[in-house]
C-alpha cells in the first residue's frame, strides 16, 4: 500500500482510499440468499423469487449506505499525553463531519476489525476517539497507521480505510519503587552501613546518624550501601539539614546499576522533587537541564530520561488482534 505520511492534514476519505467487504454476518446472508434461490427455481415458486431478489435488493443498497458513512470524513490528530512504561499510550483521533447528514457507528483503531467502541458523529461536528496501544518499554512510541471503519446501516458490510498519521507518545521511564513509600524506621536496616566517626563532618556538618529518606534530600546524603543491600532509600542526617537547596540529579552521584535501574531511580527523584516543590537540575550523559521547577521542567526532565541513549523507538503497525 503507498505510504501516505505525506499528505496534508487533515486527511479526507475519498472514494479512492476506502474498501467495503462483507462481514461474517453479511457472508452467512448471501449464502442463504444463494439456497432460497436454488429452493425457488427447483419448486418454480414465484414469492420464492419475489423474497430472494427483494432481500438482494436491500443488501446492495446497504453497501452504498455503508460507503457513504465513510466518505467524505476529515482525519487528524492531538497531542498524545505522556505516560509511564508499563500503563497505555492514548491518541486522540478526531474525526470530523463536514457534511449535512450524521455518521453512525464510525470506529477507530489499529486493526480491520474490532477496532474501538462505536460512536456517532453528527453533521457538522467534530467527535474525539482515544485508541490506545500498550506502552512497554520507555522511548518514543510512534504508531505507523489507524484504520478508520463503519458497519452501519445492516452490518452485512465493513467499510475500512488507513489513514496515516503522524502520532506520537512519549514514555517515561517507570519510577523505581523502592523510593515509593518510605518506611520511617528504615534506618535500623543499615546496621552494616560505614558511619564515619565522631568528629568527621561533610561540608562542615556533624554526622548524626541516618534516617528515611525525605523528598528533597540532595543525592550526596543517600546512603548508597544500605540501597545496594536491597533497603529502601536512607539519608545521612547532620546537625544543620534545616537549609534546603536545590537539587542536582546527577547521573554519576547514583551506584554502579544498569542503565535502565539508574533512568527508573532518576523517573523517581524527579518526580519525588517536583512534589516537595523544590528546583532541581539533571546532569545525564550528553545533557544537562539546568534548575527549574514545575511541570515544564518535569516534563523536560522525564523526556530526557526517556529518550536517553536510544533511538526514537521503531513505527509500531496496526495491531492484529
Amino acid at each position: 500500500m503507498k505510504n501516505r505520511r505525506s499528505d496534508h492534514l487533515p486527511v479526507r476519505l475519498g472514494t479512492n482510499r476506502i474498501y467495503i467487504l462483507p462481514t461474517k454476518t453479511g457472508t452467512t446472508f448471501f449464502i442463504l440468499l444463494v439456497v432460497l434461490l436454488l429452493i425457488s427455481i427447483n419448486y418454480n415458486n414465484p414469492p420464492g423469487y419475489l423474497l430472494t431478489f427483494l432481500l438482494t435488493g436491500i443488501a446492495l443498497v446497504g453497501i452504498f449506505h455503508t460507503h457513504r458513512g465513510l466518505s467524505g470524513l476529515l482525519i487528524s490528530h492531538g497531542a498524545a499525553s505522556p505516560v509511564f512504561a508499563g500503563g497505555r499510550a492514548e491518541f486522540p483521533v478526531a474525526v470530523t463531519n463536514p457534511s449535512r447528514w450524521p455518521r453512525h457507528g464510525i470506529q477507530v483503531g489499529w486493526a480491520r476489525v474490532d477496532t474501538g467502541p462505536l460512536k456517532d458523529v453528527p453533521a457538522a461536528e467534530e467527535q474525539i476517539f482515544l485508541p490506545s496501544l500498550p506502552a512497554a518499554t520507555r522511548g518514543a512510541l510512534r504508531p505507523k497507521r489507524i484504520v478508520v471503519a463503519t458497519v452501519f446501516p445492516l452490518g452485512l458490510f465493513r467499510a475500512w480505510s488507513w489513514v496515516a498519521l503522524p502520532l506520537r507518545c512519549v514514555v517515561y521511564p517507570a519510577p523505581d519503587p523502592r523510593a515509593s513509600v518510605f518506611d520511617q524506621q528504615s534506618a535500623s536496616l543499615d546496621q552494616g552501613e560505614d558511619r564515619p566517626r565522631a568528629g568527621n563532618t561533610l561540608e562542615g556538618e556533624e554526622y548524626h546518624g541516618l534516617r528515611a529518606y525525605q523528598m528533597g534530600d540532595p543525592l550526596r546524603r543517600i546512603a548508597w550501601k544500605a540501597v545496594a543491600r536491597g533497603t529502601e532509600l536512607v539519608s545521612k542526617e547532620f546537625a544543620d539539614d534545616a537549609r534546603q537547596e536545590d537539587i542536582v540529579l546527577d547521573w554519576n552521584a547514583l551506584p554502579g546499576e544498569e542503565t535502565e535501574a539508574k533512568l527508573s531511580l532518576l523517573c523517581r527523584l524527579v518526580l519525588d522533587a517536583e512534589a516537595a516543590g523544590q528546583g532541581y537540575s539533571l546532569r545525564i550523559p550528553g545533557q544537562r537541564i539546568p534548575v527549574g521547577n514545575g511541570p515544564r521542567q518535569m516534563h523536560a526532565c522525564l523526556t530526557a530520561l526517556a529518550l536517553f541513549a536510544m533511538p526514537d523507538s521503531e513505527p509500531v503497525d496496526e495491531v492484529r488482534r
